[in-house]
């Protein structure tokens, strides 16, 4: 493992950088518009208490990381976590930086009583599936239903 790699939890102030981990996010997930972010929701998301980013940056450059939502639980005490994207720039894939923000993760849903981190892989997706699954992740057979909004 790299110890020239700093992981930390962004906050607001940190618009830069979660600049860039949204770039890098657009490029590992090939998104069609590589360069695009949406400038007006980073400084909200980020002072947003129930929505987390924690970061590995190495040097000056964000390699990797990751982001999520706490969903406080009506139906029993504290609340759950939604991890929502989670990427390492190919350049520093299978070094264990993946692995390494998920342990930063669990370490924050410690602290915050949070008791359950859940995550969507595609089937066909294998290298997600095995990555969770060595992380000890176990998997959940469910139907995911989208429902588009129209204006």
């Amino acid at each position: 493992m790299d110890k020239n790699i700093t992981y930390r939890k962004l906050q607001v102030g940190d618009e830069s950088i979660f600049f860039d981990l949204v770039l890098l996010f657009n490029e590992e997930f090939e998104s069609p518009n590589t360069d695009f972010v949406n400038h007006v929701d980073i400084a909200e998301l980020l002072s947003n208490p129930l929505f987390i980013c924690i970061v590995g940056i190495k040097g000056n450059e964000v390699i990797g990381g990751l982001t999520g939502y706490e969903l406080p639980m009506y139906d029993r005490m504290g609340s759950s976590l939604y991890l929502y994207d989670i990427a390492v720039g190919e350049n520093n894939q299978r070094k264990g930086i993946g692995s390494r923000l998920v342990k930063e993760l669990v370490e924050y849903c410690k602290s915050k009583q949070i008791h359950e981190i859940f995550v969507q892989a595609d089937a066909i997706d294998q290298h997600a599936v095995e990555f969770y699954k060595k992380l000890g992740g176990e998997i959940s057979s469910v139907y995911q239903f989208t429902f588009t909004v129209k204006s």
